[in-house]
This record gives structure tokens, C-alpha cells and sequence, in this order.
């Protein structure tokens, strides 16, 4: 299911000062601090508090809510979220709050009042947008302006369906972008162990110190909501994924080093991040699943391995050839050599990027593969390996 992006998303942004009904809610923004005023704030709140992330600043929205409902009723920071010009939409970060933060429980009728925290790519065109995971549907959900003039963010139309990544035997490539859902996704890079570590944030380094991060590995990727609501890419939307499709049940996701690419996005707008997993000596790097929703979203598969995409070009894409004796390097980390040639064959070994190979005999095709029977010269061990993560020695 694709849910493209149209015209139909297109919200009242409430003046500052105005009232608006969201839901049992009644939000009014009467006062807002942006850029370096706001972070002067919120260091005299508590020293603690750290500078905006690379490439964002700060904002705060001061904010009266008053309960029209005759139930009592819960507000949290958690309800709001802020964009600037990138069509990002980010929720309150942890940290310590100027007080009064705006989290409360109020009486039919009440009224709280304080601030909220965000980070903004930009200050001069920020809007609140106020969508309670608590109550839900369009009813409840209400966009204010927190600068004057303030506009939703508008992007280009999204390109079609590139079709590619169906099916588990024919994935996209890295570079190559995969529509479902309410996304279009493109895999752009990954980066294994130091890389990793270098990356990510405290608490990840933390975890390095009693299990290490040898097996640590992530992927970044370009993610575009073409569908014509906001929409969130969440932590769950990429799976490592063997052969066939199917996801490892044995792998850990970890805390992704920022950027992180879960965010809730505007229609159109573009995020890039990453994701990052704790590998096990049975998963293999084989196909990234790339599903939004596990409910309402056929998945799309991207591979670690060479993808040309053959039906854009005239010229069939040619294998690599070898022969029995010829010496070949793997040109990918951690790529499982099979007793059998089989996705489905029993792991022998788990290699990593330029282990030196022989090739012992004639090349095999199964389940989609071409497989080649090698010997690994350090350690004599042997097995099968996919043809795509096969190059010829340097003294070839």
C-alpha cells in the first residue's frame, strides 16, 4: 500500500497569540524564545542542558491549555512537536525544562500553563504542531505559529514508484530508492565497528565497554514522506534480513548514532539518518528489509551486495567469472561462506572484507545465486560464496 502524496494536507496555521480548540484542548502560544534567547534560557535552568544539535537551534513556546471537556484530562510536552523550513517535525528532547514545563493534570474547565522545548532547523518560519499520541485522529490535532508569517513547509512533488525491491531475489541496490508505504527510502552508506562507536552518543559508547562493538554496524538512509499527511519513520522501519526475505530474529537494534533516521516528517519533506544494529555470529549482512509499517506495508529489499540495476542499462550485466585456482578477495565485511551452496546451507565461517580465497571448483546456481566453492588460505577452511561479493586478487 502507497499512500502518495497530494494536495489534500494543507492545516490552518493559528496565529500567534490566537486560540485554537484541539481536541478537550484550548492552546493559546503567548509568548516564544528562539536561537540564542532560548538557550540563554534554558542554561539558566540547569548548566546541564547542551547546545542544540549540529545544524539546529533552539526554540520554546510558552503556552496556555485550557480543558473544554468535563473529563479530567493529561497535557505533556510529548503532545507537541516544532518544524522549521526542513519539514521535520521533532518532539521535546530529554533535558531539564525551564518551569513551569507545560505537563499536567488538569480538572474539566482548568487551565496550565508553561513552556515547551524543541529543536528548529531555523528561526525564522517555526510552527508548533500539537498531535497527542494519547488522543489521536484529526480532531485533536491543531498547528500554531510560533514566528510571524509562519507557513507550512512545501517541497517538490515526489517522482513515481521506482518499482525496485519487490521481491527478495531482486533487490535494489545502495543508491537506489524503494518506495512503500508512506516512503520513499534510499540506502546511502554503512559503517562497521570504530566507525560505529566514533559515531554514536555516550550512552552507546557506554554499552562498548562490557560487550565491545566489533559487532556493531549501521546504515544510513535517505527517507522522503510522499504521503499527504505527517508520517513517522520509525526505529522499526529497517530489518537486516536474510536471502529469502525474512528478517534475523536474532539481531539487536541499537541506540543510532545521530543523526537518528526515526523522525516524523511533513508531506514531502526528507530526512537522513541512521540505524544501527549489534550483529551475532548467525545473521549476515544479506538484504536490509525495509518496512514502515509491519501491519500496513508490503516490504521493499535492498542488498549489501552489488545490485546493478540491469534494466536500466542496454548491455545485460555480465557475472564475474572464475576458475578454478584463481585467487579472489572478498570485496564486503562479514559475509557468511555456506557448506552448501544455499542460502539455507549451514554457516562455515563469517569473513570479513578482504579475506584472500581460492576457488576450488565450478561455479553452482541455486536459489537465485551464483555460489563458488572457495578455500580460505589463511585458515583452510571451505565453503560456498555468492559470486557478487567475489573480486580477483591484486596479483591476478
Amino acid at each position: 500500500m502507497t499512500r502518495l502524496q497530494d494536495s489534500a494536507f494543507a492545516p490552518t496555521i493559528v496565529p500567534f497569540g490566537q486560540p485554537v480548540d484541539a481536541g478537550p484542548w484550548r492552546l493559546t502560544v503567548i509568548d516564544g524564545q528562539l536561537g540564542e534567547v532560548a538557550y540563554s534560557t534554558i542554561v539558566a535552568t540547569n548548566e546541564g542542558n547542551e547546545q542544540a544539535p549540529e545544524g539546529l537551534t533552539w526554540a520554546l513556546a510558552y503556552l496556555t491549555a485550557a480543558n473544554t471537556s468535563d473529563q479530567t484530562r493529561v497535557i505533556n510536552l510529548s503532545d507537541f512537536a516544532a518544524t522549521g523550513t526542513d519539514g521535520v517535525l521533532r518532539r521535546p528532547p530529554a533535558m531539564d525544562c525551564p518551569d513551569p514545563a507545560l505537563q499536567a493534570t488538569v480538572e474539566p474547565g482548568g487551565i496550565s500553563e508553561g513552556w515547551v522545548p524543541f529543536h528548529v532547523n531555523d528561526t525564522g518560519n517555526v510552527i508548533l504542531w500539537f498531535s497527542s499520541p494519547f488522543l489521536g485522529g484529526s480532531w485533536s490535532r491543531a498547528c500554531m505559529a510560533l514566528t510571524d508569517g509562519a507557513t507550512t513547509p512545501t517541497f517538490d512533488p515526489a517522482p513515481g514508484d521506482s518499482g525496485l525491491g519487490q521481491t527478495p531475489d531482486a533487490p535494489a541496490a545502495f543508491g537506489e530508492t524503494v518506495r512503500t508505504g508512506n516512503f520513499d527510502v534510499t540506502v546511502l552508506e554503512q559503517a562497521f565497528g570504530q566507525a560505529v562507536y566514533d559515531m554514536a552518543e555516550f550512552g552507546l559508547r557506554a554499552l562498548a565497554g562490557s560487550s565491545g562493538y566489533d559487532t556493531w554496524m549501521a546504515v544510513k538512509v535517505r527517507a522522503t514522506n510522499v504521503s499527504d499527511r505527517p508520517a513517522f519513520f520509525s526505529y522499526t522501519a529497517l530489518q537486516l534480513a536474510a536471502f529469502d526475505g525474512e528478517a534475523w530474529d536474532n539481531i539487536m537494534a541499537l541506540t543510532a548514532p545521530p543523526p537518528d533516521a526515526a523522525k516524523e516528517l511533513m508531506p514531502g519533506a526528507t530526512r537522513e539518518g541512521w540505524a544501527a544494529f549489534e550483529l551475532t555470529p548467525w545473521s549476515a549482512l544479506e538484504l536490509i528489509r525495509v518496512q514502515p509499517s509491519l501491519v500496513a506495508d508490503q516490504p521493499r529489499f535492498v542488498s549489501f551486495g552489488a545490485t546493478p540495476a540491469a534494466a536500466s542499462s542496454d548491455t545485460p550485466v555480465q557475472e564475474q567469472q572464475f576458475l578454478p585456482g584463481d585467487q579472489v578477495v572478498l570485496t564486503d565485511g562479514r559475509i557468511n561462506m555456506r557448506a552448501a551452496a544455499s542460502t539455507s546451507g549451514d554457516i562455515v565461517a563469517e569473513l570479513p572484507v578482504d579475506t584472500a580465497l581460492t576457488i576450488t571448483g565450478e561455479a553452482v546456481t541455486a536459489d537465485g545465486y551464483t555460489w563458488y566453492p572457495v578455500e580460505v588460505q589463511e585458515s583452510g577452511q571451505a565453503g560456498y560464496v555468492v559470486t557478487d561479493y567475489l573480486a580477483p586478487a591484486e596479483n591476478e
